[in-house]
């Protein structure tokens, strides 16, 4: 599906194509952010294009999950390090974090944003220069977002109490993959 779109790392250089997600916050990101997010490494953005417009973007930065997030010691134990040797369990384990993904408006509900999600899997299980075990996300506490992210295999990290803010409002939700499900099945 992604293979007919030229797949790019975004650089200073670049000149981006047309992009709308119709969220303004990834819109916001895309065309005004993302340069200052790399310039200052904080982030690299990829973008797939076709020859007139940025069918889909994500960007991703360095994260970790630790036994403090989780929702639960006995959680951290049995769903975490379920596949770590016992002698290497830690505390805390290395992660990618997708900052942002967007899938443009015309290509949104025809399979996009799953198949991104499937090629930064492989992406960081073929490519994973410094160790990376899970691919996290602060995934928007909506519904569709929710249910995008656990029928790509996510689970969530923390219960709701966890992500709520100080006003206990839950703007996003903490929710992981493994990538060593890939390599064992």
């Amino acid at each position: 599906m992604l293979s007919t779109f030229t797949f790019t790392r975004l650089s200073p250089t670049h000149i981006k194509k047309h992009f709308n997600c119709n969220d303004p916050d990834l819109n916001e990101f895309f065309h005004d952010e993302a340069d200052l997010y790399l310039k200052h490494l904080l982030a690299v953005t990829y973008i797939f294009e076709s020859t007139d417009k940025t069918i889909g973007f994500f960007c991703v930065h360095n994260d970790k999950i630790s036994i403090k997030e989780a929702k639960s010691p006995s959680f951290w134990q049995k769903r975490v390090c379920e596949n770590v040797p016992h002698p290497k369990r830690m505390k805390s384990f290395p992660a990618v974090k997708i900052g942002r993904l967007g899938i443009h408006g015309d290509y949104q509900s025809l399979g996009f944003g799953s198949a991104i999600l499937d090629f930064i899997k492989i992406f960081f299980l073929e490519k994973n220069k410094t160790g990376c075990k899970f691919i996290t996300v602060d995934a928007y506490n909506k519904e569709n977002v929710l249910s995008f992210y656990e029928k790509n295999g996510f689970k969530y990290l923390t219960d709701e109490k966890q992500d709520a803010d100080k006003n206990g409002i839950i703007k996003t939700r903490l929710m992981f993959y493994d990538l060593n499900r890939l390599i064992t099945s």
